[in-house]
């Protein structure tokens, strides 16, 4: 399902250390995630003057509409992927292609020393565990650095890294994965079932205090870059 971009509106704002930092309209450090069941825009902070950790389940359509959309925004763009073509397109719709990078394996961490004084570049660093790609690895706790954690299902193996997230986007879930996932953060049996009856374009925003249902709004030009809605 493709909807049009909603346009701005007032913004309600909440404290820059709480990510539930769901906010309206888009700001320089927010992304729109989708709307609400009243078609209102629902956008979320995902770069911010504190290191930030996002989890992606089940949604890689999302995760590269998020990376598209910060990049648009003027953010860095590292993706350490095993599925490097569903991420080049990104790469190619940025203004300044030199600021994304896509590779096989782990980035070179960045120098602290050869920041100037005053640089707040943002910097999202996308690691895509799809396609047997290598493990999440660490992230400084630094300023405008945002790490987004993509994992194609919820496991065992995974849920340390994603309960200790910041932020989770819930896909679909098959029964096991919604079962794993109430044991994880506790969720009543409504919200299992909305989890495993998602549509394609339905996502759950879920992290502390916060449980938010809402549909992908993409735009014309982003489903001829990225392709239809899909879970993946």
């Amino acid at each position: 399902m493709t909807r049009r971009a909603p346009g701005p509106r007032p913004a309600l704002r909440r404290p820059v250390h709480d990510l539930d930092d769901i906010r309206v309209p888009v700001t320089p450090a927010g992304v729109v995630l989708g709307a609400d069941a009243a078609g209102a825009p629902v956008t979320l902070a995902v770069l911010r003057p504190v290191g930030t950790r996002v989890v992606v389940l089940g949604a890689l359509h999302l995760a590269r509409q998020i990376a598209l959309r910060t990049v648009a925004q003027g953010a860095r763009l590292e993706v350490t992927t095993g599925r490097a073509a569903v991420w080049e397109p990104v790469g190619r719709a940025a203004a300044d292609p030199a600021r994304v990078r896509v590779t096989a394996g782990e980035t070179t961490p960045e120098d602290p020393d050869e920041r100037t004084p005053g640089d707040t570049d943002a910097v999202l660093t996308v690691r895509d565990r799809g396609a047997a790609a290598p493990g999440p690895g660490t992230t400084p706790d630094r300023p405008w650095r945002t790490t987004l954690l993509v994992l194609p299902s919820l496991t065992p193996a995974v849920a340390d890294a994603a309960d200790d997230a910041d932020v989770v986007l819930l896909g679909r879930m098959p029964p096991q994965e919604a079962d794993l996932a109430t044991r994880l953060w506790r969720l009543s049996e409504a919200m299992a079932e909305t989890l495993r009856t998602l549509p394609d374009h339905g996502v759950v925003a879920l992290g502390r205090n916060l449980w938010r249902r809402l549909d992908l709004v993409t735009a014309e030009r982003e489903t001829a870059i990225l392709g239809p809605v899909r879970r993946a």
